[in-house]
Formats: structure tokens, C-alpha cells, sequence
């Protein structure tokens, strides 16, 4: 009840104080077929986060609600520019467009118009707590029946919705290029894929694994940052390759948050519908991720879980003739009937 009397209280200071400023002289979104409203909430942190509400165009009544989750990078969850290669912005489009649904995409703290520290200052629980706020904020729309909510992960966003959904309530669940098992087993399996797929020999996959293998228990689970452990092993020095206290645009800090969450035992829980996408060359999120959330919501109950495997798709719904080729980005094609596969099945359901 204080939390709540809390968040109440937020809302009602946000309400008063200035709109929250667009910053950049940016243009906004405008989609053909949609009403896009841009608003704002108040995170229990203290600051307030951009959100992004679209509307079929001519759509009256209470809507179903879709709320997305979005990935690790810092970057954007709006696309006011041209998207021809940006996939996840395409997915999005036509998933607005065509799920008969308002959907709400909230955005990370530092990010675009949102207050904050800088995003490669934040940290996974700053992120949380702006998607648990872009939630209540969604929720309380009177355009929305909330009774009809999807929580809509893609990448990290995808691990997070399990969490999220413990107090969201949702009446299904989407899931596309998420983990299910530990951080740490994550990324040791990731740089072998990175390793492999640049063209390291057998040989300097293996050496590099002797490394990695200790490195990431020592940033992971020991809570060094990555120039501290390669400190008191120099020997590591020649294979890290990011910065000194970051990976990928994100503080350490972020990543040893992301170890401790447990997200099997959050897929354990849901006793909802949920799809589950993986694409056949995504490099980044293997295939024993969305199986193991797979084989949990089976373990409850088969009739929850959609897993739907697109091939020759990557990580970021660009389809490719093989591995290779995905993994450098080169000539991909986009994957529209898996946009599409996901707005059907979010109709279906709502």
C-alpha cells in the first residue's frame, strides 16, 4: 500500500510540472494507419521516462494492450526516421498496424527524451523501474481494457517480461531473442559463437575460452569490473576486447544485476500463453535460450507455449542464407511473416 500511495503520488507531480521536453529538435513519429501519442511516467527512481502509445487510426472503444519490453543497447524504442534497415523497428510497425491492439513502448532512462543518469551510466534496476512505471502508466489509459494486457519482450526485454509479468498480471506473453538460463552461461556461449563465426582457429577459440571461462566468473559472480580482473590477471589483457569498466555501451554493473536474476524460475511461474520466437541464425541469442523457456512452460502445462523457430533469421528479423552471413549483417532480406506471425497470434489472444 505505501508503494502504491507512492507511485500515486509521483503520477500527480508529474501532472503538474512542465510536459516532458523533446529534446534535439528531433522530428515525432508519423506512421500511415496509426495515432501515435507521445507521454511520460514517473519511475520510482525519480525521474521521468518517455513512452510512445500508437492506436490503430479510427480505433474507438478499449483496445487490448501491448506493452514492449525493449533490448540491452542504448538504443532508441522510437523510430521518427526512415527504417528500411531496422528491423526490430519494422517488426514493431507491423505489429502496431496489424494486432488490433494499443501498444505502449516505453522508453530506458537517459534515452531520447527520458530523464536520468546517461544510459551507460544506468543500471538494470534504473531500467526496471522505468518499465514498471511505462506499465502502470499503460494500464491506467482509459483507451485500454487492462484485462487484455501482452507483455512484449524482444532481446533482453524478452527476459525481463517473465519477471515483470509477476506483478503485471498479463493475459499472454511474446518473447522473441531473450536468455532463460544465467548471464554468465550466456555470454560464454556467445563468444564462442562471436569467435567461430569471425574466423578464429580451432586453436584460438579454444585459448580464448581458457580465458573467458574466469574472466566472466570473476566480473559476473565476484563483482569486478573488467580492468580490475584483467589487473590481477595481465594474462587475460589480450583478449578483452570493450572497455575497461563497460560491455557493450552498458556499465558492469548492469551485467552483474543481469547474473543475479533468475529467470528460469520466473519462466517457471507464468500460467499464461506465451510465443516464443527464435530466429535459426541469431548469433547473439542461441537456441538453448528459448528452448529452456520452451521446456519449462511445457513442464506446467504444452497448451501455454508457441515456439516458433523462423529460418535463416537473425537476430534482428533480417533472414540469411547461412550462418556466415549473418553474423556480418551483409545482404539480409526482412523477415515480414515473422512480424506478422506475432501480430496474428497477439489478435488471437486479446
Amino acid at each position: 500500500m505505501v508503494e502504491l500511495l507512492s507511485f500515486v503520488m509521483m503520477i500527480g507531480a508529474a501532472s503538474a510540472a512542465e510536459p516532458l521536453a523533446r529534446r534535439g529538435g528531433r522530428p515525432t513519429e508519423q506512421v500511415a494507419g496509426l495515432d501515435i501519442r507521445y507521454g511520460e511516467a514517473m519511475t520510482a527512481r525519480g525521474y521521468r521516462v518517455r513512452t510512445y502509445t500508437s492506436r490503430p487510426h479510427g480505433a474507438t472503444g478499449r483496445l487490448p494492450l501491448v506493452v514492449f519490453i525493449p533490448w540491452l543497447s542504448c538504443d532508441a524504442a522510437e523510430s521518427p526516421g526512415r527504417i528500411d534497415n531496422d528491423g526490430w523497428a519494422r517488426m514493431l510497425r507491423i505489429v502496431m498496424l496489424e494486432s488490433g491492439a494499443q501498444v505502449v513502448r516505453i522508453e530506458k532512462p537517459g534515452v531520447g527524451d527520458s530523464e536520468g543518469p546517461g544510459c551507460s551510466q544506468t543500471d538494470l534496476e534504473d531500467d526496471l523501474a522505468a518499465m514498471r512505471a511505462g506499465i502502470h502508466a499503460a494500464l491506467a489509459d482509459p483507451g485500454v481494457d487492462p484485462q487484455r494486457l501482452v507483455l512484449f519482450g524482444g532481446s533482453i526485454g524478452a527476459s525481463l517480461a517473465p519477471i515483470l509479468a509477476r506483478e503485471a498480471k498479463p493475459r499472454a506473453i511474446v518473447a522473441t531473442g531473450g536468455f532463460a538460463r544465467t548471464w554468465l552461461e550466456h555470454m560464454l556461449d556467445i563468444e564462442r559463437r562471436r569467435l567461430t563465426l569471425s574466423g578464429k582457429s580451432a586453436a584460438e577459440v579454444g585459448a580464448a575460452m581458457r580465458m573467458f571461462a574466469p574472466f566472466y566468473a570473476e566480473v559476473l559472480e565476484a563483482g569486478r569490473t573488467p580492468a580490475q580482473a584483467i589487473a590481477a590477471h595481465p594474462e587475460w589483457k589480450p583478449f578483452w576486447y570493450d572497455a575497461p569498466e563497460h560491455q557493450y555501451g552498458r556499465r558492469i554493473r548492469y551485467y552483474q544485476q543481469v547474473q543475479r536474476l533468475d529467470v528460469e524460475a520466473a519462466w517457471a511461474e507464468v500460467t499464461v500463453p506465451t510465443l516464443l520466437l527464435w530466429g535459426e541464425h541469431d548469433w547473439i541469442m542461441g537456441r538453448e535460450e528459448p528452448e529452456r523457456a520452451a521446456a519449462i512452460l511445457r513442464a506446467r502445462d504444452p497448451s501455454l507455449v508457441t515456439y516458433e523457430l523462423r529460418r535463416g533469421m537473425n537476430h534482428h528479423f533480417f533472414v540469411y542464407p547461412d550462418a556466415r552471413a549473418a553474423f556480418a549483417e551483409k545482404g539480409g532480406v526482412f523477415d515480414d511473416g515473422a512480424a506478422r506471425l506475432i501480430a496474428a497470434w497477439i489478435k488471437a489472444r486479446t
